[in-house]
């Protein structure tokens, strides 16, 4: 083998280990926007999930106070 057939091969497999890494380094930032989505989205449905559980406190002790209150009826005289 020459010289420059050794530097050829050099250079190509270089170049193919450059595009992989291109590749992964790609993939790896992909994965990255994901999960930076997906973690958002997570802290949104957490906020979300909260203001429900507090709004279903709220309701049911309404709810609790009214059945315990008993029915209102008013007298119905006829005169």
């Amino acid at each position: 083998m020459s010289t420059t057939q050794t530097n050829k091969g050099d250079f190509l497999m270089s170049v193919e280990q450059s595009t992989v890494q291109d590749e992964v380094v790609r993939e790896r930032d992909f994965y990255r926007v994901k999960l930076d989505e997906a973690n958002a989205r997570i802290k949104s449905l957490e906020f979300d999930n909260a203001e429900l559980v507090k709004r279903d406190q709220d309701l049911t002790k309404r709810m609790s106070e009214v059945a315990n209150k008993g029915t209102y009826r008013p007298n119905r005289r006829r005169h």
